[in-house]
Formats: structure tokens, sequence, C-alpha cells
């Protein structure tokens, strides 16, 4: 009886041993350099992982600051989370992508703080970097597909020929070679010294793009029927213009006997405008007369005699009255 009861003792001992060493994986041990214990978790988001392991390092500005505890597949992306050792602050706004220190080392996951003036308030526990601020590693088998892309579609070969084509159009005369390069260089300078002339044929072209913008709406009612219909409308007009024009231009062909009659009426033109220009200089003296000699006499019709003189040089003023008397013209 005491044998049986060792031999089930002995067992389930060797079976609880057994279980516990089944149960202890590589990630169960601790990563070289990491400081277990204490921190607190929070959760990135990516489009994809590749091959992340968990337990990987969490660096941030050189320096591991947690690791990779779990993976999770949530919909269309993936929610890594990982714990941040305490002290160790994570900006809200940082960037997390996932990188390699040499080609065949171990994928972990970088943290890229931005500057100190745009840094944002950090993390709190369970805080999370959404999937707009991560970046992920393109598919390894894509990068192999684009590298043999450009491998056989003969971009190597069309390199080759193309740097052949251009030692072969250059001069193999050192002095003819200078002086390619020389004008290579004068053209460099002028475009360099005009450079102000391109910038203002931009910012027209620039300038035009945004009014085109503006007016979007217009060029989309051109499209419409009712545009269709103005579109077919102004045709017919055009085609009845076209009609009309033709004889038009027969007037305007058999028109040259009109050359004479319009030098004519240029001269005419002229000897008006001399005119004008020889009345607008008597017109102050006009203006004169009128006003200083005609008007004042018209308006005052008397003959004020104020000397007489004889042939002698006497003078005959006093005897006026006497004369006056002598006609009867006085009393």
């Amino acid at each position: 009886m005491k044998r049986r009861i060792a031999s089930v003792v002995v067992g389930a001992t060797t079976a609880m041993v057994v279980t516990s060493c089944a149960s202890l994986t590589v990630n169960s041990l601790p990563q070289p350099g990491a400081q277990g214990g204490g921190g607190y978790p929070i959760v990135i988001e990516f489009e994809n992982i590749l091959n992340l392991p968990e337990r990987a390092k969490v660096v941030q500005g050189g320096t591991t600051v947690g690791m990779v505890t779990s993976v999770d597949l949530q919909g269309d992306r993936v929610e890594v989370s990982a714990q941040i050792e305490s002290g160790v602050a994570i900006p809200s706004d940082a960037r997390a992508t996932l990188e390699q220190s040499t080609v065949l080392g171990d994928i972990y996951l970088a943290l890229e703080r931005p500057s100190l003036e745009e840094q944002g308030p950090a993390l709190v526990p369970d805080g999370r970097i959404p999937l707009a601020q991560t970046t992920s590693p393109p598919q390894l088998e894509d990068t192999i597909a684009n590298l043999a892309n450009f491998v056989g579609s003969g971009s190597v070969q069309r390199m080759q020929d193309s740097i052949i084509k251009v030692n072969n159009v250059t001069p193999t005369d050192r002095q003819e070679l200078r002086a390619l390069v020389s004008r290579v260089a004068v053209d460099l300078s002028d475009l360099a010294s005009d450079i102000e002339t391109v910038d203002q044929w931009l910012q027209g072209v620039s300038g035009t793009a945004e009014v085109m913008r503006r007016h979007l709406p217009v060029y989309a009612h051109w499209f419409t029927p009712a545009g269709m219909l103005g579109f077919d409308r102004a045709t017919q007009v055009a085609d009845y213009i076209g009609t009309v024009l033709p004889s038009i231009g027969s007037i305007y062909s058999g028109g040259y006997w009109l050359v004479p009659l319009l030098n004519s009426m240029a001269d005419a033109l002229g000897a008006v405008q001399q005119t004008k220009w020889n009345v607008e200089d008597e017109a102050a003296a006009w203006r004169t007369l009128f006003t200083e000699s005609y008007m004042p006499a018209d308006k005052y019709p008397a003959i004020n005699i104020t000397s007489i003189t004889g042939p002698d040089g006497n003078e005959m003023i006093d005897n006026v009255e006497d004369v006056l008397r002598m006609l009867g013209a006085m009393p």
C-alpha cells in the first residue's frame, strides 16, 4: 500500500515538473538590457508590423525606454501594447516607426519626439498613439517585386546606353570640351541672373490656375445640357456671321474710292483746327475792344470836350460859352 502511494506521489510530481517546463518559452526569458518591473502601458496602432517579435525594444532618442508586451489584430489595424519604464514621458504627438539597427538585426519600435516648441502633453497610462502618427514598413514582397521590375525592365541597360550616348557626344578635344563647359556655365549663370523672371512666370501661371479654380463652377456649367445648348447656338450664329462677312469684305475691298475723300476731310479738319487756334489768339483783343470801348460808349452816349486848342496853340475852351451863345445853343 505504501509503495502504491509513493508511486502516485512521484507521478504527480513528475507531471507538475514537465508541465511547468512546457510553459517556459523564449518570451519568458528576461530581455538583455531591459529594466523589468514597474512602468505604465501604452498602445500603438500600425497598419502592419511584419515580424515584430514580442518583448521587442521600444527606443526613444536612442535609449531603450520599454518593451513590447503583446500584439493584437483589431480589424484593419494592429495594436501593439508596450510597457514604458517609470519616469519616461512619451509625448502624445510622438511618431512611431519600425526600424532595424542592421540589415539582419531584430526589428524594434522607435519613437520620434517632435521639437520642443511643438511637443504635446505626455501620454497617460493606457494612452494611445493613433494610426495617423505611425509609419509601417513596406512589405518585403513588394520591395523584392519592385527591385525585380527595376532590374528586369531594362532600366539598368537604358542607363548604361544613356551614359554611352553622353560619352559619344562629349568632345574628345580638351579645348572643345572646355568651350562647351564654358557655354553651359554662361547659360546657367544667365538663368540664375534671370531667376526673377522665372519666378514671375511661375507666379503668373499660379495666378491663372487660381483664377481657373475660382471659376470651376462656370467651366462645369459648360458641360451641362444648358451649356451644350449654348455651344450649339453659338455655332449656328457663327455660321450666319461667316456667311455675311464675305459680302462685307467685298465692300471693304472696293472702298478705295473713299481714300481721296478721307484725305480731304482730314485737311478740312486740320484747317478748322488752325482757325480755332487763331480765334483763340484774337479773342482777348476782341474782348478788350468790346468791354472797354464799345460797351461803355453804348451805355453812356455823350461827348465831354475838355480842351480846344487854336492854330497858334492858345487854349480856346474859355470862349466856348461865347461861341455857343453866338450859335444860339445857350442863352
